[in-house]
């Protein structure tokens, strides 16, 4: 018996270990792929926070030129009447400012363009690793329920009857050491249990009594 108790528990957990080194293979490659995406994720969000910093910056310097514009038309006008050379030079500066401040909305526009596609990736991504992990915690939650049920199908069909034998075994040897040990528990004791019952019909006729003397 206990060479076959042997080979049954050897053969089930053989069975097992294959059953979780394949889960264990995938659920890796699994925690790869979230791994990776994990990395592109975070460069994905440091591009974006320079995308952003370089379209502050380009704001910036489209406001320096719109106010150096202004600030040239300006002083074209004061010095026109006086200076003609010094207003053209002005307006020469002016229009300098303007072309610069075109160019930096152009480059706004693309930016513009850029960062909104960055930061649609980047919600795909971050929308992909959730549900990656989503999934897997799913896997790993019907991984240890499927263990849990071969576990108890293991124990319950090859080997169902010899564990009952053992159980069997076992439950003879407690009630033999308990008998010798004087600590079974005792058969029901008639003469203590004859008081009880005429105590109990006492109590039950002193009750009648009670419910005849209350409807008369």
């Amino acid at each position: 018996m206990i060479g076959v108790f042997r080979r049954w528990t050897v053969g089930m957990a053989s069975g097992v270990d294959r059953m979780v080194g394949k889960i264990e293979n995938q659920e890796a490659l699994v925690g790869s792929a979230i791994r990776s995406l994990q990395r592109s994720a975070a460069r994905a969000k440091v591009q974006l926070a320079r995308v952003r910093q370089d379209g502050i910056r380009l704001r910036h310097e489209l406001a320096d030129a719109e106010d150096a514009e202004a600030q040239w038309r300006d002083r074209a006008g004061r010095t026109a009447s006086e200076d003609e050379a010094r207003a053209l030079e002005c307006l020469r500066r002016a229009k300098q400012a303007h072309r610069k401040g075109s160019e930096f909305r152009r480059r706004l526009d693309v930016h513009a363009g850029t960062e909104e596609q960055l930061r649609k990736d980047m919600r795909a991504v971050e929308n992909r690793l959730a549900e990656l992990k989503e999934k897997r915690n799913l896997m790993r939650t019907r991984q240890s329920r499927a263990e849990a049920l071969c576990t108890v199908h293991d124990v319950s069909a090859p080997m169902g009857a010899e564990i009952e034998e053992i159980f069997d075994r076992w439950e003879c040897h407690v009630t033999e050491a308990e008998i010798e040990s004087g600590c079974q528990v005792d058969e029901a004791d008639s003469f203590g249990d004859e008081f009880l019952t005429q105590e109990e019909e006492e109590g039950l006729r002193l009750e009648l009594q009670e419910i005849r003397a209350l409807a008369e």
